[in-house]
């Protein structure tokens, strides 16, 4: 059944997200042609900004959702009940406190931004960011159950069902009107219709959440519950100073027209990294599951797995930004003058593939619940990036920011979170993973540079130069990978893993 959800909730998931690739890259295209540089410049800035105010957050989502991971497999509704009604309580709170900080920040959002943008009634569409991100607190607590009940492909129905037609319409008021606050209104609207159907689903699919909406968790619930709030609060500290804080330092440093330039480079990795997450969102819960019921030995051989996953993904994926980036972007927009240098790409490129090369551990450490143990590792990795980020921006420029979270990631993540996932998780030694660590990396950094090379040997920005280029990334990499991984245990369970229900439904009629 675990399987069954995870190959669900990944091809829902993936086949979503990629027709809303191309819907959100035309509606893109089209903002950039109607309302300039310095409105993706400010659209960035304002999210980033409310990126930081949402720290209030506190990790109070990944906390809950891994407590429902037991009671749900052992269908306890009184106690599923009541883990809903103190999100609930939490999430509104939460809501209230974003929207104070986000007002009582309004006169201080000036000083991130360098030099005079241009755009009229800045305060009103940063009042709208806010109202935009305030709202989802106060119906978003719902859909947690349907995550954690390993069903996350309802989810993605939804949010992208209506993410679709809020790109259709947004496009229409572009070309319509230019008016980038009505654009903002529309982005809200369909924010609460989304939240509001889907907090209406959770409560068909689960009714007896009303029946016990009323029930107390135990005084130990309680205590290990906010335990784990404690630890990923000090987690939310080190990944929205990490994750957040580039782009205001590129407007407070740089320039806004750099961080609208940057925006479209962040477009394109977050959309991959969207993508990739549906993939891991998919099997959290039923990783969740597998530890809540079963033993560590056979969630270390899925890890193993799940990690090569990791490796070739991100692999693939960060050599193709590097030899596809500009040239996409160029034939995406038709303008050199939005280009950045090849040793910038290069180290946006890589940090892409430090980052992702995180995420089965980070999976594994979310469904195991081993916030509390590497909780301090946040708040060093925070101060690490911010520290030389903000030096070297100063005295390099734009790839000084991206500089500083390679830097924060490979001398504080790089070694603690598997240390943590191996000793308190697996109970194994850690070597074994920065030595697989070590081989993937110096195997990308060859693929890379060979699929570069070639990629190189045709010049030209026109569509027929970048389709041959797509072609190369896509063949050089992946016939690599396939040459020297086929027989290896990892490569035989994935293929097992996504041909699982077309041969168990073989084997039924069997």
């Amino acid at each position: 059944m675990r399987s069954k959800n995870s190959i669900k909730n990944i091809i829902v998931n993936v086949g979503s997200q990629l027709f809303s690739i191309l819907l959100s890259f035309l509606c893109r295209t089209i903002f950039i042609r109607t309302l300039g540089e310095a409105y993706l410049g400010i659209s960035g800035l304002f999210s980033n900004i409310l990126t930081l105010l949402s720290l209030a957050e506190l990790g109070v989502g990944t906390a809950i959702i891994f407590s429902m991971y037991k009671p749900l497999a052992q269908n306890d509704r009184k106690k599923i009940g009541a883990l809903m009604a103190l999100y609930k309580r939490a999430y509104h709170t939460i809501g209230l406190i974003v929207g104070i900080a986000g007002l009582a920040f309004t006169p201080f959002y000036p000083l991130f931004i360098k030099e005079d943008p241009g755009i009229p009634n800045l305060t009103v569409i940063y009042l709208l960011y806010i109202f935009n991100t305030v709202i989802t607190y106060f119906f978003a607590y719902k859909q947690s159950i349907i995550v954690a009940d390993q069903k996350n492909y309802v989810c993605t129905l939804y949010q992208y069902g209506f993410c679709i037609l809020q790109n259709i319409l947004q496009i229409a008021i572009l070309f319509q009107t230019h008016n980038f606050i009505l654009y903002l209104c529309v982005q809200i609207l369909f924010s609460f219709f989304t939240n509001f159907f889907l907090a209406r689903k959770a409560d068909q699919m689960y009714p007896y959440l009303r029946q016990y909406e009323k029930e107390k968790l135990s005084k130990s619930d309680r205590s290990s519950i906010l335990k784990n709030i404690r630890a990923m609060f000090m987690h939310r500290i080190g990944s929205t100073v990490v994750n957040g804080t580039d782009i205001l330092l590129i407007s407070r440093f740089v320039g806004i027209v750099s961080v609208g330039i940057y925006s479209n480079y962040f477009l394109i990795t977050s959309t991959l990294r969207q993508l990739t997450a549906q993939i891991f969102s998919g099997i959290t819960a039923s990783v969740g599951n597998l530890g809540a019921l079963e033993d560590r030995k056979r969630s270390y051989d899925i890890y193993l797995s799940i990690n090569f996953a990791c490796f070739w993904i991100f692999s693939f994926c960060s050599i193709s930004l590097l030899c596809l980036f500009n040239p996409f972007i160029t034939l995406w927009t038709r303008r050199q003058d939005l280009l950045f240098a090849l040793p910038i790409v290069f180290v946006i490129a890589l940090n892409f593939f430090v980052t992702g090369m995180r995420q089965a551990t980070l999976t594994f450490r979310d469904a195991f619940g081993l916030f509390w143990y590497d909780r301090y590792k946040a708040v060093l990795e925070a101060a690490v990036n911010l520290i030389f980020s903000i030096i070297l921006v100063q005295r390099y420029g734009i790839i000084g920011v991206f500089a500083g979270t390679f830097i924060s990631t490979m001398t504080i993540d790089f070694w603690v979170e598997p240390l943590v996932l191996f000793r308190h998780g697996f109970h194994r030694p850690v070597r074994t993973y920065f030595a697989r660590y070590v081989y993937y990396a110096v195997l990308t950094g060859l693929t890379g540079y060979f699929t570069y090379l070639c990629c190189s040997f045709l010049p030209g920005a026109g569509f027929w130069a970048f389709a041959v280029k797509c072609v190369i990334c896509l063949l050089v990499p992946n016939t690599v990978y396939l040459v020297l991984f086929w027989n290896t245990r990892e490569f035989q369970y994935l293929k097992g893993f996504v041909k699982w229900p077309g041969s168990h439904k073989s084997e039924r009629k069997a």
